[in-house]
């Protein structure tokens, strides 16, 4: 009995020590793993096959974020260099962007109330009060630096804004400024003017370079019946649409905007230096298809309108807007980047809008001449060297007024827009017209 025991006792003691002796050894071995190392005497062979049931797990598949668009990604080179880049930095997220070509603001709003929600939108800054104010966007606040905020130019920060809090990013901004169709003047043996040009000045050259009849006519000046460019000529004359409540249109009480109002009758009726919508619209569809067909010898435009006239080898220069009473004015549009409130990842949504809307992504679209950045972050000096112009635009970011927005400032366009063409056709009277704008604004805009 006494032996036997004595043989239990060994054998556990045995076994006791070869556990100990184990423990330790695998405690070692896992210790150097922890540190990044390997047993000297064992090294890892490169290349070979991992252990059974350690295989590394597959990278997951990017994210596929939509971001909805009034342009078509395909022919615009700026959109492709922006996902290009974008992606290349967040291996994680791939872009997808979605076209709609016409009626975007109203399409939208749809498809939003339909349940089709986008990752990323772009809104036009008109837009942004509308959509915020009926809870569709999400706010950008907390998620914007305010490195960020500070960079922007006065005339941006408006636009991102309704009732104190920021709604939108910047795309890019575009001050308007005139172009000059350079072969028009040089074959009418005019020089170009000094940028210190007058409102004077400039209708007379008009009337110079509107002439002829028929195939042969060509005109000194036009602009397409849209509401920024009518603004951008009511801005240099210091006019307004709104009030200062926004519940009721200016047109005929306020004296700046009646002076701009009467000036853009008589360059259609009195001094007769515009074609007629029809008239202009032979040549194309574009706005500015008779500049490019050299029969508009000036327009208003912004840096994108370069990019068009490069594209269609059209010659012409830039001069800021013609001075009135010894300034010269301006109007600025800003295009914005924005989250839908119910978007399904909002932090990677703006992870995206802060790369399109922050220094990297306004560098392309200056860089490739498709807007102004919105930020002084972006380096604009190589930009202005470019061509002795250039200048004018950045100059123009410190001085424009932003085009006005409005909670109904889309069916207000619409009834001022249709109003114009009577306006311009000469049917009414700039009293008439002012009166007729501001009677059907009070129940529009008091919504």
């Amino acid at each position: 009995m006494g032996d036997s025991t004595a043989l239990a006792s060994a054998i556990v003691r045995c076994c006791l020590s070869k556990v100990l002796s184990l423990v330790l050894a695998l405690a070692f071995v896992f210790s150097l793993a922890a540190c990044g190392g390997a047993p000297s005497s064992a090294p890892a062979a490169s290349g070979s096959a991992p252990a059974s049931g350690s295989e590394p797990a597959a990278p997951a598949d990017p994210t596929t974020l939509k971001v909805y668009t009034w342009w078509d990604v395909t022919k615009f080179e700026h959109l492709q260099k922006m996902q290009q880049d974008f992606e290349a930095a967040n291996p994680d997220i791939k872009l997808e962007f979605v076209t709609i070509p016409s009626k975007y603001a109203d399409t939208m709003v749809t498809k939003l109330a339909g349940g089709e929600i986008p990752d990323v939108m772009m809104l036009a800054m008109d837009q942004v009060p509308r959509y915020a104010l009926n809870g569709m966007l999400l706010p950008l606040d907390d998620l914007a630096s305010q490195e960020y905020k500070d960079a922007l130019y006065p005339v941006v920060k408006d636009a991102l804004t309704v009732n104190g809090t920021m709604y939108a990013a910047a795309r890019d901004v575009t001050p308007k400024v005139m172009y000059l169709n350079t072969k028009m003047f040089e074959d009418a043996g005019i020089e170009i003017p000094a940028d210190t040009w007058t409102m004077d000045e400039f209708v007379e050259i008009a009337k110079q370079l509107t002439k002829g009849s028929g195939a042969d006519a060509q005109w000194g000046y036009y602009w397409k019946n849209y509401t920024d460019q009518t603004f951008a000529m009511i801005a240099a004359f210091g006019g307004e649409l709104y009030s200062e409540d926004g519940k009721a249109s200016v047109l005929s009480t306020d004296e700046n905007t009646q002076k701009a109002v009467q000036f853009m009758y008589d360059l259609y009726n009195t001094y007769k230096v515009c074609p007629s919508a029809t008239q202009a619209a032979q040549f194309g569809d574009s706005e500015f298809a008779p500049f490019m067909a050299n029969k508009v010898a000036m327009q208003i435009g912004a840096l994108s309108t370069a990019s068009t006239f490069d594209a269609n080898g059209t010659e012409y220069t830039v001069l800021p807007m013609p001075y009135v009473d010894g300034v010269s004015k301006t109007s600025s549009f800003v295009n914005t980047w924005v989250i839908p409130k119910t978007a399904r990842n909002p932090e990677l949504s703006w992870r995206v809008v802060e790369f399109l809307s922050g220094k990297e992504g306004q560098q392309i679209a200056l860089d490739m001449n498709y807007g102004l950045p919105a930020s002084t972050m972006v380096d604009t000096t190589e930009f202005e060297a470019k061509t002795p112009y250039n200048k004018y635009f950045v100059q123009a970011l410190e001085t424009a007024v932003p085009y006005p927005t409005n909670l109904n400032g889309s069916e207000f366009q619409n009834m001022f827009q249709k109003e114009c063409e009577s306006l311009w056709a000469g049917a009414v009277s700039p009293e008439e017209f002012a009166q007729r704008v501001d009677e059907q604004a009070a129940p529009i805009l008091s919504k």
